[in-house]
């Protein structure tokens, strides 16, 4: 049976450029997203630091939810089942996936996810809800380190980050009154939204109920352990700038900074 070569599988995403078409999907429809040019707040993709890496794939297919979508499209197996198979293959995906989360350092400790705020349970429960149609931020936090991708999920125009990694970005487009019909679409121009504010737009469940930066381990302490003349000799040691023009950072700005610095180190 071809499960058993799932043991054998590698996560990583290098396959992506042998991707063919999915029959997998639950209808077909165009691309949607454009570009927005009345807006003065707008995130060019033709700016971003991994714009050379950037996955530039546009599909006309849409899948029910984000992580169907994800494994679906970059699961280099999956391409090659046959249309029986990919339904009963998609579960044991999921499976195997949750079952190493348990067993091996590689699915989830290597990840420096904070384990407080990730936790496995959670991410476990979110990635077997796909059938159910329903979206977690955990799933996208997580395989946003699967693929090692970043997965920016735009919703009317606006383009929505999930990691602080500087992976090549994937955009996902989320169509339909519930979030329910999911597409890979092209880089384009897009607003930049705050993903605090997609949760009440779409079907998309927050279980992990903290911003964005919680989700991993940081370098530094708490802030309040630190003085400015702590955070300023460590920005220097990163090559971080102490001043923004001619204006001096505030506290705050070093901090996040130097921990944003070093999660990408």
């Amino acid at each position: 049976m071809i499960f058993d070569l799932l043991n054998d599988l590698n996560p990583d995403c290098s396959f992506v450029g042998k991707i063919k078409e999915s029959p997998y999907i639950e209808g077909s429809t165009t691309n949607t997203a454009s570009t927005n040019t009345s807006s003065t707040n707008t995130f060019s993709t033709n700016t971003s630091s991994t714009i050379s890496n950037a996955i530039t794939l546009e599909s006309n297919k849409f899948y029910h939810n984000l992580v169907t979508c994800i494994i679906s499209e970059y699961d280099p197996m999956f391409q090659t089942l046959n249309e029986s198979e990919k339904k009963l293959y998609l579960s044991q995906k999921i499976m195997d996936i949750c079952s190493k989360i348990d067993e091996s350092d590689n699915f989830y400790h290597d990840y420096h996810f904070n384990e407080k705020i990730m936790k496995s349970h959670i991410i476990q429960q979110g990635l077997q809800m796909h059938e159910n149609k329903v979206n977690h931020i955990s799933s996208i936090y997580y395989l946003n380190e699967f693929y090692k991708k970043h997965f920016v999920i735009i919703h009317q125009n606006i383009a929505y980050e999930t990691t602080l990694k500087e992976y090549s970005k994937v955009y996902l487009g989320i169509q339909g009154n519930h979030g329910k019909k999911v597409q890979v679409i092209d880089e384009k121009e897009f607003i930049k939204g705050n993903l605090n504010d997609l949760f009440g737009e779409i079907q998309l469940q927050n279980d992990i109920k903290k911003e964005i930066k919680s989700v991993y381990k940081m370098f530094l302490e708490p802030i309040s352990k630190y003085k400015m003349a702590d955070l300023k000799v460590i920005a220097l040691e990163c090559n971080i700038p102490l001043k923004i023009g001619e204006k001096n950072k505030i506290k705050g700005q070093l901090y996040d900074e130097i921990n944003l610095y070093k999660l990408n180190s």
